[in-house]
């Protein structure tokens, strides 16, 4: 009865150290697995959370940009302007380069108003450019300027509003009315608003950049402006 008995007992002994080694390593493993599937869909959610308010900025930046370009004012055909009154009106876009990288810019006078200034005239000059961050050299943030007095020539007053940032580069092209595509524009001398304007915005994301391209065509670039020239 006892040999019966002591052969019982040490058919249930415990578990061997390599099974305990064995297990903890295999658990150990699915642990491992869990938290990187955790951080992994965390991360994948920062980032679609993250790209998703970039296209929201970016979606907002092109509407209005858009917005101003398609009112962009001229006056009556039916008017004779000297030079000097010409110059009350503007919409000069000027191709702006540096590294290599297209930093455009572009005043026009346009008959929107976002109520950003206290004073509301029906017509204002509005100016988008670039200015270099100060944290991230480089790179640019997209600025709104806007000045609603009266005025000859270019304004360099007015208050200004950030409209995005992390550019990379800002492409602004003007289509004539021989579809030609032109990097520059000038009221004053071409007499006339282009037929279309392609506005491309280019933002860096890491390592990756991502461009944007908005089209606007204004109603009134069919209006020619009379008048001696020069």
């Amino acid at each position: 009865m006892k040999r019966r008995s002591c052969r019982f007992f040490r058919g249930a002994d415990g578990f061997t150290l390599l099974e305990l080694l064995l297990a903890l390593a295999i658990a150990a493993m699915v642990i491992t697995t869990v938290n990187m599937t955790f951080f992994l869909s965390h991360r994948n959610i920062r980032a679609i959370s993250e790209q998703r308010e970039a296209y929201q900025m970016v979606r907002i930046t092109m509407d209005r940009i858009i917005k101003d370009i398609t009112c962009a004012y001229v006056p009556s055909s039916e008017q004779e302007l000297s030079t000097v009154e010409v110059s009350l009106y503007r919409f000069i876009g000027v191709h702006g380069t540096g590294f290599e990288m297209d930093r455009d810019s572009l005043v026009l006078t346009t008959t929107t108003n976002i109520g950003f200034s206290s004073i509301f005239a029906g017509l204002t000059e509005v100016a988008y450019y670039l200015k270099e961050m100060d944290e991230k050299p480089g790179l640019y943030m997209l600025m709104r300027r806007e000045d609603p007095l009266p005025h000859y020539g270019i304004s360099t007053s007015g208050p200004e509003l950030e409209l995005a940032e992390d550019l990379v580069k800002m492409n602004i092209e003007y289509i004539d009315e021989y579809s030609q595509s032109r990097d520059e524009w000038d009221l004053e001398t071409e007499r006339s608003l282009p037929r279309q304007v392609r506005v491309s915005l280019t933002f860096s994301k890491g390592e990756e950049s991502l461009t944007f391209t908005a089209v606007a065509s204004p109603p009134l670039a069919g209006i020619k402006i009379k008048g001696a020239q020069g």
